[in-house]
């Protein structure tokens, strides 16, 4: 009913445009033209953190509002963080089974208030009543279609799930179990047995992750933000993933911010993890004052390792995520003097082999001696 009332402002956007013509080009602020209809209240949980009209900013909270509306101050680019990619099969029949016919992300975003399992933010439009309470996620109905393209039944109440605003190109869903969240991913056995020896293989040399078992057939996690809020890169940098310019945006947040993305970027090329993009890592930051805390851990590695086994550990300076990984190194005094100061412990093969002691033999890839051998 929401989002029915959305268009109806959009239409009406429309109809008036010569009359608000002058007075949004007075305001001077570039916004996308989809964002100009938008109007209400990004909260996080009952509180507002900033305010649009019709696509215009209105009023922040430089502390506690999402980086991406304090970077780009522009509506639509944070919901577009926060919508399922439409590409995944599954995707399209979530949308079927939910009668959602838009294309936008950000308006798909709108179906679930923009809200988000990893987060306390959202979007309350400008005539609505509702509280965090009335939004929130309370039930599963629709993981097993977003995971699995099942669906044995439609829920009498309500549409209100979390599969509208995970991000990601494989198929996941987030099920309820005693009260926690738990994220359960999809793919290859090459692909989960990656996700699952990664996940040890950085616990054991000391990098912050998330921690992922085997369940059913598929990966899971628990959510790693139940009580803070998750941020992605992209929030801050965009698109752009060059080392240097990340690093020199992370200058403000502090030393210990920037070593461990240092350490978590070294992990990535020491597995050739050629997935890692600005949205599959980022902050934990309070949500009761909007200090960024820490990076987030590590997740997100089942494409790593065997993608790269024909050039891993054959010759290292032509491997191209650690020889790319060096160059920044070297080339980046202030980097390479924090990296000098990061403590990584020194494994043996038995470690190596150790880590893979929790993952079920039928997931063991053609190779694994050979890519043991590679890592040590």
């Amino acid at each position: 009913e929401e989002v029915e009332e959305l268009k109806r402002q959009i239409l009406l956007r429309k109809e008036k445009e010569k009359e608000y013509k002058q007075r949004t080009a007075a305001k001077r602020i570039t916004l996308s033209e989809a964002a100009k209809e938008l109007s209400g209240q990004v909260m996080i949980k009952d509180t507002p953190v900033a305010k649009f009209e019709r696509g215009i900013l209105l009023w922040l909270d430089e502390k506690r509002a999402p980086l991406a509306i304090k970077t780009t101050k522009d509506l639509t680019a944070f919901l577009s963080l926060r919508v399922i990619d439409g590409s995944r099969t599954n995707a399209r029949l979530l949308k079927k089974a939910l009668h959602i016919q838009e294309q936008d992300g950000f308006v798909i975003s709108l179906y679930a208030y923009a809200a988000s399992i990893s987060d306390r933010y959202w979007f309350k439009p400008s005539h609505s009543k509702l509280h965090y309470k009335d939004i929130c996620f309370d039930n599963d109905a629709f993981s097993d279609l977003a995971l699995k393209g099942e669906l044995s039944f439609f829920p009498k109440q309500g549409r209100q799930t979390p599969e509208l605003t995970t991000v990601g190109s494989f198929e996941k869903g987030w099920k309820r179990i005693d009260g926690e969240w738990w994220l359960y991913k999809s793919g290859k056995k090459e692909a989960l047995f990656s996700e699952l020896y990664c996940s040890s293989l950085a616990t054991l040399m000391g990098v912050p992750t998330a921690r992922y078992e085997y369940a059913d057939g598929f990966v899971r996690t628990k959510n790693f933000a139940d009580a803070l809020s998750f941020e992605p890169m992209a929030s801050l940098v965009g698109d752009d993933d060059d080392y240097k310019n990340v690093f020199k945006a992370l200058l403000p947040f502090g030393e210990a911010i920037q070593k461990e993305y240092l350490r978590l970027m070294a992990f990535d090329a020491i597995v050739a993890n050629v997935d890692r993009h600005n949205e599959n890592y980022g902050f934990l930051r309070d949500e009761e004052n909007g200090d960024i805390v820490s990076l987030a851990p590590n997740f997100d590695d089942n494409l790593a390792l065997l993608g790269a086994m024909p050039v891993l550990g054959k010759n290292p300076a032509k491997d191209g995520l650690i020889s790319l990984f060096s160059k920044f190194i070297h080339e980046c005094g202030q980097a390479k003097s924090l990296f000098l100061d990061l403590v990584f412990p020194s494994l043996l093969k038995e470690d190596f082999e150790k880590a893979c002691s929790t993952i079920p033999t039928s997931l063991f890839p053609d190779g694994l001696d050979e890519l043991i051998d590679a890592l040590c």
